[in-house]
């Protein structure tokens, strides 16, 4: 596009017209376009030597709302996340959490203060504090908000529906 390019075009046209849905259709099949594309506000990403019929699909996808990602490029980033996780031999923050940091943190996210779990638990405040830090440290949390979201979408406790 000469004068301008794609992104900064769509910066501007989604700052006048928020609505308005993007679909780029490009040659480059780096994941640095995409990720750009995706910060500007693109709806879709088509790379120009895909079949007619997945421009047909992708135009439909953003049309009805929805976003759509050439098979290529999808590709790549599937190889890309598989390569990370490998590499970090990451398990699931969840996971990593002691019996003893789940039930604090079912305590916390029921509304307990540190207090009242450490008398029920028999241990000192301290313990308990401690306890309190490792966990949100390992759930990257920082507030009594986050950790009861966190409960509740881990299904730690449940929120009661209706009188």
């Amino acid at each position: 596009m000469p004068g301008l390019s794609s992104f900064e075009a769509t910066r501007q046209i989604k700052k006048a017209r928020p609505e308005t849905k993007v679909l780029f259709l490009t040659m480059y099949d780096d994941e640095d376009c995409l990720v750009e594309c995706m910060e500007v506000g693109g709806s879709g990403y088509v790379l120009k030597d895909s079949p007619a019929q997945q421009l047909l699909l992708a135009i439909r996808d953003v049309y009805r709302g929805g976003s759509y990602l050439s098979p290529k490029m999808l590709s790549q980033l599937v190889d890309d996340f598989r390569t990370r996780i490998k590499s970090n031999h990451r398990q699931p923050r969840f996971a990593t959490l002691t019996p003893r940091e789940k039930e604090i943190l079912k305590f916390l996210a029921e509304g307990q203060s540190v207090k009242e779990i450490a008398q029920h638990l028999n241990l000192s405040v301290k313990t308990i504090e401690a306890h309190k830090f490792n966990l949100m440290r390992k759930l990257d949390i920082h507030n009594k908000a986050q950790l009861v979201q966190y409960a509740i979408q881990k299904k730690i406790i449940k929120i009661p529906v209706g009188p």
